[in-house]
């Protein structure tokens, strides 16, 4: 089986790993010491979710290090890429299960999101994704890494859109400006995590449509919706003091 060589225009990317690794370890840490505070479901949930995303960024960043290290695609790698989207999988079924908390909605939707997140699961650990694979080591060989990706999307957006709606509609209905304002701040981080994937979209279609090798830009604005999505999902629940008072219009 060969190997892809890496490319030193990656290098960045690798940069920019690291310090969103850094970056999401630090709030999943605060979060965990907020559930740690309050000893209450939601922040547990929350928590749940900031770890495997967490855990997402930096199997993606251990993979592309073991690249720049030995100068090729190499096992890690390609572990890292079924492993990271796995743990997307497990953050969006404790984002569902936090906002479901919060907003008593959704509650009989819960087993059959799991369920279909396990099928998800499964799927990406198959070998005939060929994750990292050259493909001339699997031409004229089943490959199903295509569906394997939009099941991925597709399951991902549901939640998030689920979310969305859910957040918007109980927004609406509450008299309290700090609960609607955090249900706001979680409607906008769904939809942050809809660009994020939509980005990676366009990081494909520039592999499929224009031959190029990956990485792209919109790898690099993928993973800052994804940030970003991190800190409104975190202000949503921890909701500081200064926020508090800037939303009731105090100084």
């Amino acid at each position: 089986m060969t190997y892809t060589p890496f490319e030193p225009r990656v290098i960045p990317i690798f940069l920019y790993y690291i310090a969103l690794s850094t970056f999401g370890i630090i709030l999943t840490i605060k979060m965990i010491f907020k559930w740690r505070e309050r000893k209450t479901p939601a922040p547990l949930y929350l928590s749940f979710a900031f770890i495997f995303f967490t855990l997402a960024i930096v199997v993606l960043t251990i993979g592309l290090g073991e690249a720049v290290l030995t100068g090729y695609y190499k096992e890690i790698y390609r572990f890292s890429l079924p492993f990271a989207y796995s743990m997307v999988v497990l953050a969006d079924i404790f984002l569902f299960k936090f906002v479901s908390f919060l907003t008593e909605k959704g509650k009989k939707l819960f087993i059959p999101i799991v369920l279909v997140g396990l099928v998800v699961g499964i799927l990406l650990f198959l070998p005939w994704n060929w994750w990292g694979v050259p493909q001339i080591d699997y031409e004229g060989m089943l490959s199903i890494r295509l569906y394997t990706t939009l099941s991925l999307v597709l399951y991902s957006y549901a939640i998030y859109i689920l979310i969305a709606v859910t957040c918007r509609k109980a927004w609406r209905v509450t008299e309290d400006k700090i609960t609607s304002f955090g249900l706001k701040l979680l409607f906008y981080s769904m939809m942050s995590m809809i660009l994020f994937f939509l980005m990676f979209i366009g990081d494909t279609l520039m592999i499929a449509l224009f031959d190029h090798p990956g990485y792209s830009e919109f790898v690099y604005i993928a993973w800052a919706f994804a940030i970003l999505a991190y800190i409104l999902m975190y202000l949503s629940l921890v909701m500081p003091n200064w926020l508090v008072n800037r939303i009731k219009g105090k100084d």
